[in-house]
């Protein structure tokens, strides 16, 4: 009998054991995902744009592998949106730029498909979702901590699409681009909620999203080498504005590792590509950029005071020295490394602001009034999807953004001229849940520690979603809510596995 005992006994895995799993299975799915995007840009170069041919093929093995492992959808949407941009960006012309994931079929294709291939992706997961769920492969499908707050953001467009039409003379064209993005950050919500099931498969976005931070990264510094020689007026980017973004919730992430000393591969990856990072940031020359990045700094530092109050207090006295060094030394300074203390100057003093900065600020003061205006005379409704906000003041054209009329760069207060004050309160509850529930992830007492700072992504995405869209279209643009919608949805495994641990958390949903 013991003999048969002894013979059949078998040692428990270790920790080490589950945490090579995860690894090896987020190596594996980044170098898939990687392997597929350079496929995909080599034949780019070799046809010339032109991958109609390899469509087919493409499609079959995207269905194949999403009909059987869904979350594999997921993989793909999130890694889509981080690597290939929406929109050209001004004076360069990036592989990456070339892709057409975000645009209709019907725009390059004879197909008359008014749908992405983003979108249409999006159906095949959740198709494959309910598949699993009707075969009884699955669970039944979640809400997930942001559920209700997610279905109410969406109902607040379409509460703004009954008002657009009601109101008569509707552009069809102008309300499928704006409700667009929204749609796409609820599906990606509740595909993620209810598809990301366990460490491995949060670790392979994990993964995924910093190590594709870092290619945009490096693009970015790539893209000024080759870039044209910007003048004062029209400098310009070098990555797409919406990468801000995704370079300032890595860093957050990275500050937040180091003020709870996670010791691991992935944070010491994580701290060396800090340079990289930084470096694309300065030379994207964009004023929110470091805005978002302070908020985020202090949000992170004040929780860490109610679980570390030692290094809480030694990072605020650290980066309070160092910005005081940083703005002696470089506040008349110009060029890429003098661009976080520009921030400061725009409102310290206006006048040092430059052409460009200016002219931007002047259209921005124009386009606020229009807003009040717009809204003190449809204050309950709002003008509606499709329509265009009442202007009391004409501001210049913008050629490069068709829809300029329809959507403002201040996307908070967007909300409120498409549906009145139901869309805005839709919007805030959403933040304000989201920012309650990551922070309680963050500051509550765990067993295990590493839901504490990977509770510290989908927070600071979400902090610099709010700022950059308070002076972009940045809830309009898809790349920036499937990356926020997958954010959100990883929040519900990280509550189902604080649950299991810490009753205070269970509290919060």
């Amino acid at each position: 009998m013991s003999a048969v005992l002894q013979t059949g006994a078998r040692a428990w895995p270790t920790s080490d054991a589950y945490a090579w799993r995860a690894r090896r299975g987020a190596i594996v799915g980044f170098v898939l995902t990687v392997a597929f995007a350079g496929a995909y840009a080599a034949v780019i170069i070799a046809t010339g744009g032109d991958v109609l041919a390899l469509a087919p093929v493409v499609g079959a093995l995207v269905v194949l592998m999403v009909g059987a492992h869904p979350v594999t959808g997921v993989y793909l949407l999130f890694g889509a949106a981080l690597l290939f941009e929406q929109f050209a960006i001004a004076g360069l012309a990036p592989l990456t730029a070339q892709s057409h994931l975000f645009q209709n079929v019907s725009a390059y294709t004879p197909l008359p498909i008014r749908l992405s291939l983003a979108e249409l992706l999006m159906l095949l997961t959740g198709a494959s979702l309910v598949f699993h769920r009707l075969t009884g492969r699955r669970e039944a499908l979640r809400m997930g901590p942001f559920g209700w707050a997610i279905v109410g953001y969406g109902a607040a467009f379409a509460l703004g699409g009954l008002i657009g039409v009601a109101r008569g003379g509707v552009d069809l064209e102008a309300g499928l681009n704006e409700v667009r993005a929204p749609i796409e950050l609820c599906a990606l919500y509740f595909l993620a909620a209810n598809l990301v099931e366990d460490r491995r498969q949060l670790m392979v976005i994990v993964w995924m999203f910093v190590a594709l931070v870092a290619v945009k990264a490096l693009q970015g510094i790539g893209n000024y080498q080759e870039g044209p020689a910007w003048t004062p007026y029209d400098a310009g980017s070098v990555t797409s504005h919406e990468d801000i973004v995704f370079f300032d919730a890595a860093i957050a992430l990275a500050i937040a590792m180091v003020a709870l000393r996670v010791r691991t591969r992935f944070g010491y990856f994580l701290l060396g590509l800090q340079p990289v990072i930084l470096v694309a940031l300065l030379l994207d020359q964009r004023r929110t950029a470091f805005i978002a990045m302070a908020a985020v700094f202090a949000v992170i530092t004040l929780l860490t005071f109610f679980v570390r109050r030692r290094r809480a207090l030694v990072l605020a006295g650290v980066a309070a020295v160092g910005l005081a060094a940083y703005g002696a030394l470089f506040w008349d300074s110009s060029g890429p490394i003098a661009e976080p203390v520009r921030a400061v100057r725009a409102v310290v003093e206006p006048s040092s602001s430059s052409t460009r900065d200016q002219s931007s600020n002047a259209w921005r003061v124009i386009e606020n009034r229009n807003i009040a205006y717009t809204v003190r005379q449809l204050p309950l409704t709002g003008v509606g999807l499709g329509q265009e906000y009442l202007f009391q003041q004409q501001p210049p054209p913008l050629y490069g953004l068709p829809y300029w009329r329809n959507i403002t760069h201040n996307a908070l207060l967007w909300l409120w001229l498409k549906a009145g004050p139901f869309a805005a309160l839709a919007l805030w509850f959403l933040v304000a849940r989201a920012v309650l529930v990551c922070s309680a992830l963050f500051v509550r007492e765990q067993r295990d520690g590493e839901l504490r700072w990977l509770a510290a992504l989908p927070l600071a995405i979400v902090i610099c979603q709010v700022i950059f869209s308070s002076v972009d279209q940045g809830m309009t643009f898809s790349r920036s809510m499937i990356v926020l919608g997958t954010a959100l949805g990883i929040c519900a495994f990280l509550v189902r596995s604080a649950s299991l641990e810490s009753p205070a958390v269970e509290q919060v949903r």
